[in-house]
């Protein structure tokens, strides 16, 4: 299982909607793929950020940091893959997606 499906995995677990991968690669050098989530509530947040801890452990992969846990804004570094989980008034704020509406995206939830 690709690291992606994966993170997917967690996510619904928990319920997160509106879902979006954007395709980095030609954007950042630093990450590939940006996934941001939307979740009702922090202990939403905080119970995905759980299941991907535990999830990217048994794969083996790497994880290189936590921003915000127990926030309404988390970010999960898993250095090719960044996450932000937001609780839905949060990302309405922050409104990323207008920032990123020339990059490649796509909707998975």
């Amino acid at each position: 299982m690709q690291l992606t499906e994966i993170i997917y995995d967690c996510l619904g677990k928990v319920k997160a909607t509106d879902i979006l991968e954007y395709d980095m690669k030609e954007r950042s050098p630093f990450f590939d793929t940006m996934i941001l989530a939307s979740v009702d509530s922090e202990r939403q947040a905080s119970a995905v950020v759980n299941y991907i801890e535990e999830e990217v452990n048994k794969i083996g992969a790497k994880l290189r940091g936590i921003e915000g846990l127990n926030t309404a804004w988390v970010l999960i570094d898993l250095y090719d893959v960044i996450i932000s989980i937001f609780t839905h008034e949060e990302r309405e704020h922050f409104a990323l997606e207008k920032i990123y509406l020339d990059i490649s995206c796509k909707k998975i939830v």
